[in-house]
């Protein structure tokens, strides 16, 4: 995917201003390395020049094939004009953008309490209990599981819900005859449905 080092900047540009809020180890840096996210952490000093860093992946957009579902079902959705298209393209990216960028920050706070093997032995984070691994585990898997398309495809279906079958705005030209269907989309004659008296 010719875009996923450009998604890869995107979502770390969204999580650098956050790390002194969601970060416990001063000094943690996110790095962008082709397509891949990933986390510096120091973990521990032996002296002061001397850090050990602990680098975690946290995301690779490379496999990330969402955007490139929902782009490709919104635009083929026949019968939408193309301003509709983009417009609905545009929120449900939007929409799905935010979703992945909280699937990021599960994903931060999800490997920072992972137990850390150095030359020491296991350090552990500072903020870690068992009833937060057990959490962010859970989150983990969900965003995961739903993030493989499962997001996209629900933004599509609730795009589709919402505006199916509404006329376009500035496609009713005139006046709808009695004999002619509801511009409701009920499938009545409009001298059956909302034009009746």
């Amino acid at each position: 995917m010719v875009l996923a080092p450009a998604y890869a900047h995107l979502l770390a540009a969204f999580a650098s201003p956050l790390i002194p809020s969601i970060e416990s180890s001063p000094g943690t840096r996110y790095r962008v390395e082709g397509t891949r996210i990933v986390a510096e952490r120091p973990i521990t000093r032996q002296t002061s020049e001397t850090v050990t860093v602990s680098r975690t992946l946290l995301r690779e957009t490379s496999g990330d094939y969402p955007l490139a579902l929902l782009a490709a079902l919104v635009l083929a959705t026949p019968a939408w004009s193309l301003t509709r298209r983009g417009r609905v393209f545009a929120v449900t990216v939007s929409l799905l953008i935010l979703t992945q960028f909280l699937s990021l920050l599960v994903n931060i706070e999800y490997t920072k309490l992972w137990p850390q093997k150095t030359a020491v032995g296991i350090v552990v984070s500072l903020d870690y209990s068992k009833a937060k691994m057990i959490l962010f585990d859970w989150l983990y898997a969900f965003l995961e599981f739903m993030g493989r398309g499962f997001f996209a495809l629900l933004l599509y279906f609730g795009a589709i819900a919402r505006i199916w079958g509404r006329p376009e705005p500035g496609s009713m030209k005139g006046s709808v005859g009695r004999n002619e269907p509801c511009p409701c989309g009920s499938g009545l004659k409009a001298k059956r449905c909302c034009e009746g008296g």
